[in-house]
């Protein structure tokens, strides 16, 4: 018999847990570990306590727990765009219908008591984190910072009446420089050299001795370019500081990239070594934190790029009114380069909306390819309380 009570105790967040554990035991492609910090959820920054309510839910089959979902309301969300929409995310599951229905019905209701018209998801537990789940037929080892999931997940979401209301993207870039310097782009190249060599754009990267000024160069950053973008609310402090507190340990500062123009930063880029090699690696060991050193040693050592060949970029951001059009063509090529030249093969732009003009109109419609992943947000309006 299935029961869903939401978490309250210790035991109940450990039971939460141990769903990941079960799910993706005979997952070839899946982390030992998961690729999320659950003290956002056990013990979150009461900070940001003022901007997001959820609860949390744990499906048992008598003692034995087969799946979560966690029900969020972001104030800051709905504060800013006026929109009646609830979420859930941390979504786990077997394969099994009851237990998919008996999840959603209670993170709806919970939803529903709010006065929120909508759920979409999953979001885990915003865009800022991991969102949406890989609706791709090919299984692969997961990008870091995105999600992976079983291929039955859209099947239980959508028998339950959850609808597709928003596909991205990743792309992949073998060797990108070296692309860039073939004879195929060699117009292009000539073109970009003779704009930069009278640009006055300059880059630097982050320096750890700046951090909290240039974290907060980025969130401006990132709140007066993405104002378009589809899900967008304004990145709050504490938000911000979560985010560089998680992704610090994994970061390349050579690949942390600020352009600045007359000395005012004008533009920020981001690659983030695929630190999920490394942890695949780092699976042989029997111990947690024996996994996490190694899986730093991996990732900040000097063969690292014998471990790990790819690079995620992502939060690319740019002033509108900078006066130097090019800085998005300089910011791209420029992180190519670094790539390069830090050993790494590989690239993956991800996430990448489908209505993003930006990156399909700077890079993309230049290169015959694909989507390499694709990723779906779902949504369903809900009965009133």
């Amino acid at each position: 018999m299935i029961t869903v009570r939401p978490v309250q105790s210790a035991r109940d967040w450990d039971d939460f847990s141990a769903v990941y554990r079960t799910v993706y035991r005979d997952d070839p492609h899946a982390l030992p570990d998961e690729p999320i910090d659950l003290a956002i959820l056990r013990r979150p920054n009461p900070e940001l306590a003022q901007e997001r309510r959820f609860q949390a839910f744990v499906a048992r089959d008598g003692d034995r727990p087969v799946g979560r979902v966690v029900a969020i309301h972001d104030l800051a969300f709905t504060s800013y765009t006026g929109e009646s929409f609830g979420f859930f995310g941390f979504y786990e599951a077997v394969d099994d219908h009851v237990v998919a229905t008996d999840l959603l019905d209670a993170a709806s209701a919970w939803v529903s008591v709010r006065g929120l018209a909508t759920m979409a998801g999953p979001f885990s537990p915003s865009m800022f984190y991991s969102a949406g789940i890989v609706v791709d037929a090919q299984p692969r080892l997961p990008l870091i910072g995105m999600p992976h999931n079983p291929p039955y997940y859209a099947e239980q979401f959508e028998k339950w009446g959850l609808v597709g209301m928003k596909d991205f993207y990743s792309y992949r870039f073998d060797e990108p420089y070296q692309m860039f310097c073939s004879d195929k782009f060699a117009r292009h190249k000539q073109l970009y050299e003779r704009v930069s060599a009278r640009s006055e754009i300059t880059f630097r990267r982050m320096r750890y001795r700046t951090l909290a000024r240039d974290t907060e160069i980025i969130r401006e950053l990132y709140n007066t370019t993405f104002t378009d973008f589809w899900g967008f609310s304004p990145l709050s402090r504490p938000e911000m500081r979560d985010l560089q507190k998680m992704m610090l340990p994994i970061l390349d500062p050579h690949l942390t990239l600020l352009a600045e123009y007359q000395g005012k930063p004008v533009a920020f880029f981001m690659g983030i070594p695929d630190a999920n090699q490394a942890m695949e690696r780092a699976a042989r060991f029997r111990f947690r934190w024996v996994r996490d050193v190694a899986t730093l040693w991996y990732v900040k050592g000097p063969k690292r790029t014998r471990l790990m060949d790819g690079v995620r970029v992502d939060m690319m951001l740019v002033d509108k009114t900078c006066p130097d059009r090019s800085v998005a063509s300089q910011v791209i090529v420029e992180m190519w380069r670094r790539i390069a030249e830090r050993g790494y093969t590989r690239m993956e732009g991800a996430p990448v909306l489908d209505d993003s003009e930006w990156m399909k109109g700077s890079v993309l419609s230049r290169v015959e390819m694909g989507p390499y992943r694709t990723y779906r947000i779902y949504s369903r309006d809900l009965d009133p309380a």
